[in-house]
C-alpha cells in the first residue's frame, strides 16, 4: 500500500457538512447564472454542468471508499491532511514549505512526512499534496467536503473552455455540453482528489485563455495570468502534457493570424517572423520543461516509457487489474511510430467488450464502443473529404493534433486500462469535441 493510504475516517457528520457546502455552492451558482443569463444565453447549462461534476465527485468518493477501498486519493488526502494540521500548528514554517522544492527538503524533520519520504520526493506528488492541503483548509479537513471542492474547481476550469467554444459555435451549445460534461470517465476520474482532476481543469483554462486572446479578443491581461498559472500547474504535475499541448496551441495561433491581423499585407510580412518565433518558443519551452521534468526529461523519455510499460504491466498482473499489450515494443522514435495505430485504438476504443475483466472496465468498454461507432459513421459519411475539412477548419485541426498525439503517448506508456482511463482524459475530451465539430460541418455540407 502506498505510504499515507490508510482509510480516512468518514462520519455521517461529514456528509451533513458536505450538504451545506453544496447548498452554498448552488446558491452562489444560481445567483451568478441568473445574472449572466440576462445578457448571455451560453449559461443555459451552467447548473446542469455543475451538478454533473459534483455528482461525479461523489461517485468517485463512494467507489473509492466502499468499492475499491483505497488508491492514490487516500495517499494525497492523508498526507495533505497531516500537512494541513502542521500548518495550523506552525503557520510560518508551513507557509515556507509551500515555496520549497521537494528535493531541497529534509523530510525527516517533519512529523507529517513520517513514512512518506519517498512519496513526497516527487515534484508532482508534492504539488498535488500542497494543492490538496489548501483546499483542505477550506473544508475543515473533511475528506468528503474536499472532494466536493475538487469537483467544483474542476467544473470551473472545464466550464471556461466550454463557454469559449459556445461563443464561437453558439448553435452547438447542447452538443458541446454533452462532449464536455457527459463523457462518463471524464466525469468520474476528473472530479476526485487526483492529479488528473487538476490537470484536466488546467488544460481547459489554458485553451480558454488562448481563445480569449486570439479569437474572442477579450480579457487579455487576465488570460495571460491564467496561462502562466495553468502552465506552471501542468508543468509541476504532468509536464509531458505541455510537450504536446503547446506545439498544438502554437499551430492554432498560426492558423488564426487572419482573424488576429486583418491586414493581408501586414499578415504576409509578419507570418515568417511569427512562424520563426513560434518554432523557437516551442524549442526553448521544451528544453526548459525538460530540464525540470525529472523522469519526463526529453533525454530520459524512452527509458521512462519503458519503465511505465513494465510497472503498469506488473501491477495489472499482480493485482488482478487489466493490463494490455501492444506486442513487442522498441522504445525508439521509429519503434513507437510503428505502434501508432494500435496505441490510438487502445486509447479511444478499448477495452473491447470481450476484454472486460472487472466492473471498472465496463464503463471504458461502453465509451469505447460508442466512440468507435460514431467515428466510423463520420468517416463513412464524409469519406476522403474528411481530411480536407479537418485541414480547413483550424479548431478541428488543433483539437485533433493534440488528441491524436497525446492519445498515442498515453496508449504506448500506460499498459494498464485502469491507469489509461485517467491518463487519457484530455485526449478523450478533445477527440469527442472534434467529432462534434466534424459532425456539424458534415451536416451543413450535406444539407
Amino acid at each position: 500500500m502506498t505510504p499515507g493510504s490508510y482509510i480516512p475516517t468518514i462520519w455521517v457528520l461529514d456528509y451533513v457538512i458536505a450538504f451545506f457546502y453544496i447548498l452554498i455552492i448552488y446558491i452562489i451558482a444560481f445567483v451568478y447564472r441568473n445574472k449572466k443569463m440576462e445578457t448571455d444565453d451560453n449559461y443555459q447549462y451552467f447548473l446542469w454542468a455543475l451538478s454533473i461534476k459534483v455528482f461525479g465527485g461523489f461517485g468517485f468518493l463512494l467507489l473509492t471508499v466502499y468499492y475499491w477501498g483505497g488508491g492514490d486519493t487516500y495517499s494525497y488526502w492523508n498526507t495533505a491532511n497531516d500537512f494541513t494540521k502542521y500548518i495550523f500548528e506552525n503557520p510560518v514554517d508551513g507557509f515556507n514549505i509551500f515555496f520549497k522544492s521537494p528535493d531541497k527538503m529534509n523530510w525527516y524533520e517533519y512529523e507529517f512526512a513520517f513514512n512518506r519520504h519517498q512519496f513526497l520526493r516527487s515534484t508532482d506528488t508534492f504539488t498535488t499534496v500542497k494543492i490538496t492541503a489548501i483546499i483542505n483548509m477550506l473544508s475543515f479537513r473533511s475528506f468528503v467536503v474536499t472532494t466536493v471542492l475538487f469537483s467544483t474547481f474542476s467544473f470551473l476550469g472545464i466550464w471556461s473552455m466550454y463557454y469559449a467554444f459556445c461563443k464561437v459555435y453558439p448553435h452547438l451549445r447542447k452538443q458541446l455540453f454533452l462532449a464536455f460534461f457527459f463523457i462518463p470517465s471524464v466525469v468520474l476520474w476528473g472530479s476526485g482528489i487526483l492529479k488528473d482532476t487538476i490537470t484536466i481543469s488546467s488544460v481547459c483554462l489554458l485553451v480558454y485563455s488562448f481563445m480569449n486572446i486570439m479569437i474572442l479578443k477579450r480579457k487579455k491581461m487576465g488570460s495571460i495570468i491564467l496561462i502562466i498559472m495553468a502552465t506552471l500547474t501542468i508543468a509541476y504535475l504532468k509536464p509531458y502534457i505541455l510537450y504536446v499541448l503547446y506545439p498544438a496551441l502554437f499551430i492554432w495561433v498560426q492558423s488564426n493570424l487572419k482573424e488576429f491581423i486583418p491586414s493581408d499585407l501586414m499578415r504576409r510580412l509578419m507570418t515568417p517572423f511569427i512562424a520563426l518565433t513560434l518554432i523557437v518558443s516551442i524549442y526553448f519551452l521544451g528544453q526548459k520543461l525538460s530540464q525540470n521534468a525529472g523522469n519526463y526529461n526529453l533525454g530520459k523519455i524512452e527509458k521512462t516509457l519503458e519503465g511505465f510499460q513494465s510497472w503498469h504491466t506488473t501491477v495489472g498482473e499482480t493485482s488482478e487489474q487489466s493490463s494490455y499489450t501492444l506486442g513487442d515494443m522498441n522504445f525508439t522514435p521509429l519503434g513507437m511510430l510503428q505502434k501508432v495505430p494500435e496505441a490510438l485504438a487502445v486509447t479511444f476504443f478499448r477495452p473491447y467488450p470481450l476484454e472486460v475483466k472487472n466492473a471498472s472496465m465496463v464503463l471504458g468498454a461502453a465509451e469505447g464502443l460508442v466512440l468507435m461507432f460514431f467515428t466510423i459513421w463520420l468517416v463513412l459519411r464524409f469519406r476522403m473529404r474528411l481530411f480536407w475539412l479537418i485541414y480547413k477548419n483550424k479548431d478541428i485541426l488543433f483539437l485533433l493534433i493534440f488528441a491524436l498525439i497525446f492519445g498515442v503517448v498515453v496508449g504506448i506508456s500506460s499498459y494498464n486500462f485502469g491507469a489509461l482511463s485517467r491518463y487519457k482524459l484530455p485526449s478523450q475530451m478533445f477527440f469527442v469535441i472534434a467529432l462534434v465539430l466534424i459532425n456539424d460541418k458534415t451536416k451543413r455540407l450535406i444539407d
